[in-house]
């Protein structure tokens, strides 16, 4: 969030500079403007794309959690058939994904960037 609004900020800055008609900052204005626009619609373009595929993301992050609680329940069975190792190594990646994508929807720099929604349907996977 903060960062879209610091790339407003400079677009508006920006314009503001080349309509005050003083030489000095006419050079300023314009890099304010060229940069402010540039960043500022890469930065809607990024918050778009990632709200877009909301629905695509939560499905494949719950097939992914399903799995892999299969995979743990397998493990914890006399059934085993895969390697104990493989399958911690991945819950634990699964565990780092979901902290991580929890953690940029709290901060006020990039929460614009993850949407709240994939987050909340996230579930650590415990291997008690």
């Amino acid at each position: 969030m903060i960062i879209t609004i610091i790339f407003a900020v400079m677009l508006v800055l920006g314009i503001i500079a080349l309509y005050m008609q003083n030489e000095d900052l006419d050079i300023i204005g314009l890099f304010l403007t060229t940069i402010g626009f540039i960043a500022l619609f890469i930065s809607l373009f990024l918050i778009f794309i990632s709200h877009a595929t909301i629905n695509n993301y939560i499905q494949q992050n719950k097939i992914e959690y399903d799995g892999l609680c299969k995979r743990y329940e397998i493990i914890e069975s006399e059934y085993e058939d895969v390697s104990k190792s493989d399958v911690i190594a991945d819950i634990t990646d699964w565990n780092k994904m979901v902290y991580s994508t929890k953690y940029w929807t709290e901060n006020p720099w990039t929460n614009w960037f993850y949407p709240k929604e994939i987050a909340d349907n996230l579930n650590y996977i415990s291997m008690d």
